[in-house]
Parts: C-alpha cells; structure tokens; sequence
C-alpha cells in the first residue's frame, strides 16, 4: 500500500470514529438532560473508547512522520480534516460533561 492510499485509510478511519465518538457523547447528553445516570455513563464511556481509538490512529501518523516512516507523504486536505474532526469531538466530549453535570446535579 502507498504512502498517500495508507493516509487516506487512515484519515477515514480517525473521521469515522470520532464521528461516532460525537454521536455517542450527544446521546450521553439526552441522558443527561433526563436524569438517566446509567444510560449517561454507558454512553460516555463508548464516546471515550470511539476518540481514543481515533486519538490512537492520529498518534500512530504523527509517529510515523516522526520516525520518517511515510515515504514520500504529501499534505493532504483529507489528514487536515480528520485532525480537525478529531478535535473538535475532543472538546465537544469535554463540554458534554460539564453540562451533563448540571443536567444531572442541578445547578448550585
């Protein structure tokens, strides 16, 4: 597999879990919003396990660039995505939280 076909799979991949990373956080926050503790921390946690292989995927890319493993590797509109992806679902998931907990607790 070639250099640019393997960041592309890869880039797919980071979009296609941090996607489902955002959706699960969403429905975490339903949850919140009605007082279901148990079904907020069942999805939460799949949220998690759905960006952290995203975050995993992105780590491998940086260290193969690090250790000069991508021969030839070009920029690509497509990597640009996913890291913007996997960002914003990154700070969405931390944001959830916090209003989960006052959808939960109330406000004090």
């Amino acid at each position: 597999m070639n250099t640019m076909t393997k960041l592309q799979e890869v880039s797919f991949e980071i979009i296609a879990n941090a996607g489902e990373a955002k959706a699960l956080a969403y429905e975490s926050l339903a949850a919140a919003k009605e007082k279901n503790v148990t079904l907020y921390q069942e999805k939460m946690n799949e949220a998690e396990l759905s960006i952290n292989i995203a975050h995993k995927l992105q780590f491998e890319l940086l260290r193969a660039e690090a250790n000069e493993e991508l021969e030839n590797a070009m920029f690509s509109i497509l990597v640009v995505h996913a890291q913007d992806h996997l960002m914003t679902v990154m700070l969405t998931i931390e944001l959830i939280r916090e209003l989960a907990e006052i959808h939960i607790k109330g406000l004090q």
